[in-house]
């Protein structure tokens, strides 16, 4: 199947933190969205694989996905080769989605992160060469753009996820081994904090501020817009 929409994040939660309510409010209007995850996150302090293959299950299904996929690079050791570009590059060829999501590239605490949007920058171009090695036919997405998670970059985009956010939440939730919980048996993380959801929240309420809105996503764009109606793109 093809989508509309597809969201690519390093390990089974980043989507969720960043770009959840962007997936979400997509779905209610009726577009086609997917996830692609690159790992199984099989190096996280908590929680096994097939546990979190089921939480990511859980969390599409909430914010309402046509499908999500994990093309099983190495947790930990994602690198921009010809091997992970030549997934990812698979991965649009089969989905051929119009508009694609990806980390920022620069500056995240967590390398995998940064890592994930520069293949994926790269990926978005390489897929419209047809001489590459790579089953499928020849295929570029309409637009790329990328959220944030640990980057602290101030947004191009502001996205409008209000009337989603609680939806959001709920999918960040699903992945229980990893957010909320303290207690003796699990390894103490930061994400695993209680505050870690105020967090998410807070910086969610700063750019929906910045729009008149109670809750935003932002993101940062690969290509400026071109524009030749400014009266029809500003009503869009």
């Amino acid at each position: 199947m093809t989508v509309d929409l597809l969201v690519f994040g390093a390990h089974p939660d980043d989507v969720e933190i960043g770009a959840g309510g962007i997936l979400a409010a997509h779905s209610v209007l009726g577009y086609s969205c997917g996830i692609v995850d690159l790992t199984a996150g099989e190096m996280a302090s908590n929680g096994t694989v097939e546990e979190r293959q089921l939480e990511a299950a859980e969390a599409a299904k909430i914010l309402k996905c046509a499908l999500r996929r994990c093309l099983h690079l190495p947790d930990a050791h994602l690198f921009v080769n010809s091997e992970s570009l030549y997934e990812v590059i698979a991965a649009l060829r089969s989905l051929r989605p119009r508009i694609v999501l990806a980390p920022f590239f620069r500056d995240d605490r967590h390398p995998d992160h940064s890592t994930c949007g520069e293949l994926v920058r790269r990926a978005a171009y390489l897929s419209g060469l047809k001489r590459l090695p790579v089953d499928g036919e020849p295929f570029r997405p309409q637009k790329l753009y990328f959220y944030l998670l640990s980057t602290e970059q101030p947004p191009d985009i502001i996205v409008d996820v209000s009337a989603v956010h609680k939806q959001k939440e709920e999918a960040i939730r699903a992945h229980r081994t990893q957010f909320f919980h303290h207690s003796r048996d699990k390894a103490q993380t930061l994400v695993n904090d209680p505050f870690f959801l105020h967090y998410i929240r807070s910086r969610d309420s700063y750019f929906g501020s910045l729009i008149g809105v109670q809750w935003g996503e932002g993101l940062l764009v690969n290509e400026r817009p071109a524009v030749s109606d400014l009266i029809k793109w500003s009503g869009e």
